[in-house]
């Protein structure tokens, strides 16, 4: 039965299509979701790492951008609109890992985090950023290598990037270390732009690079007065704002004669450095006990993400089964309804070509019957009347159906209820044929009359016949008729 369903031309291709369908979505579903979910685990480590590097908190920054540069580079997805913010976010990542190696001397590995960076940058059109890292990799290409014709065609990128975007502050930073690393005789441009940088723009920071260079030039009051405006304007940077100030000052006051006081600036700062180096012995240690911590956070985190997705899949998946339930509940009720019109037309169709024939048959003998007794009555009234060769044989004549019309009927009510006559004959092997030609008359709906001329018996015979059957079937049937019809329409 459930192979004949599913064979069906309607059915079996609403099946098929409901199958790919929800195959399609599920993938489609739990994949995005995965690579949102990985995408804002990233995005937030990168958050992490870069408030520490702006802190500078480089160890812990690394840390936080490494686990964020993992986490990106894993993201498997066809959603383009993913694969864009992940790509952004990854350019950003490569750019603050090359900074954090820069912090630790690692020039070599800085490069190359800048030079993945680049395509990404592009790619996003973060023209602000793309500058940067052209900038820093000029400056570590310049440090490492000394390759001048690549560090200056470095600058002439970053110098193009900052000026599409208009960022003069950018333009004029760029400009100071060309003339710092590429042309270090330049000493007046140098000094006018790094003043433009100091006063215009609050880069403070370059007020020890104006000292650096008033010095050089034996212009010691000026270098005294711009030593004074550099003071810490951020609380991320003040440690190293103190220790620029403190070994300036010295040299300056070197330069006025002062060894005395030069010395004892230089030797506050030496006790000073040796404290910090204590200060970072404890960050690094802090910094191994904090992998620890956050490794088994992003464990903790990995486990309770993995039980809310196994939760979603489970209701998603039961959310699915059960619209696949509905719908197939709708296709077979639909087939139901289309088998059950189909098999009422074919049984109404033997019904009315086996009445057809039955009136026709009665028809005959009620003629038949008529002329013998209009002979009969002929002859009572002393008329010579001889009854008719076919007439005196109507008794022999077969008014009743003969074994081809039976094996003929039996077919066809067989092959409108899909079997269900052969399936009553296996599942009670005990009816005998005359068993089996009043049951199939019985559920084409002839009634006894009916049956006993087209069987050519007495009505009393089908009455004994209807026992018998019941008593073959299950002798607690009480209406084997009503019992005969049930079964051909379940037995589907």
């Amino acid at each position: 039965m459930l192979k004949n369903i599913t064979q069906n031309k309607v059915v079996r291709p609403v099946l098929s299509v409901l199958f790919c369908v929800s195959v399609f979505v599920t993938s489609c579903h739990f994949g995005d979701y995965e690579a949102k979910n990985r995408l804002e685990e990233g995005e937030r480590l990168y958050r992490l790492g870069t408030s520490s590097n702006q802190h500078s908190k480089y160890e812990e920054s690394t840390l936080y951008l490494k686990q964020a540069e993992e986490v990106l580079l894993d993201i498997q997805t066809s959603d383009v609109s993913i694969l864009s913010q992940r790509n952004k976010l990854l350019g950003l990542t490569w750019f603050y890992l090359g900074n954090s190696s820069e912090s630790d001397l690692l020039y070599n590995v800085a490069q190359d985090y800048y030079r993945k960076s680049i395509p990404l940058l592009a790619q996003s059109g973060n023209n602000v950023f793309l500058s940067c890292a052209w900038r820093d990799l000029a400056r570590t290409t310049a440090i490492t290598h000394g390759e001048q014709d690549s560090v200056l065609l470095y600058f002439c990128h970053a110098d193009e990037c900052a000026r599409q975007v208009q960022n003069d502050l950018l333009v004029l930073d760029i400009s100071a270390y060309r003339y710092q690393l590429c042309y270090p005789d330049s000493v007046a441009q140098r000094l006018d732009v790094c003043r433009r940088l100091a006063e215009d723009h609050g880069a403070h920071a370059r007020y020890s690079e104006l000292v650096e260079l008033l010095l050089a030039e034996q212009q010691t009051d000026s270098a005294a007065f711009y030593l004074e405006r550099l003071q810490p304007k951020d609380s991320a940077y003040t440690y190293w704002f103190e220790q620029s100030y403190t070994y300036l000052k010295s040299k300056v006051l070197r330069q006025q004669g002062k060894a005395d006081k030069a010395y004892a600036v230089l030797l506050d700062l030496y006790d000073r450095k040796i404290d910090e180096l204590q200060r970072d012995a404890g960050a690094r240690t802090y910094a191994l006990t904090l992998q620890y911590d956050v490794a088994r956070e992003k464990q903790l985190a990995e486990q309770a993400r993995s039980e809310r997705q196994l939760q979603r899949t489970i209701s998603i998946a039961l959310v699915l089964v059960l619209a696949l339930v509905i719908a197939l509940l709708f296709v077979l009720s639909r087939y139901w309804r289309q088998r059950r019109r189909e098999q009422t037309a074919a049984l109404q169709a033997l019904q009315n070509k086996y009445v057809q024939q039955l009136q026709l048959a009665l028809e005959r003998l009620q003629q038949k019957v008529s002329l013998t007794r209009e002979i009969e009555m002929q002859r009572m009234r002393g008329n010579e009347v001889e009854f008719p060769k076919w007439l005196q044989t109507y008794r022999d004549e077969q008014l009743t159906m003969n074994r081809e019309s039976l094996d003929e009927l039996i077919a066809s009510v067989d092959n409108a209820l899909d079997g269900a006559i052969s399936r009553l004959r296996h599942d009670y092997p005990q009816l005998t044929e005359s068993d089996m030609q009043f049951a199939i008359l019985s559920i084409i709906g002839a009634s006894d009359n009916d049956m006993s001329i087209l069987l050519n018996v007495q009505k009393q015979t089908i009455y004994h016949r209807r026992q018998i059957v019941r008593k073959h079937i299950d002798p607690a049937i009480s209406d084997i008729d009503i019992w005969l019809q049930k079964y051909v329409l379940q037995v589907q």
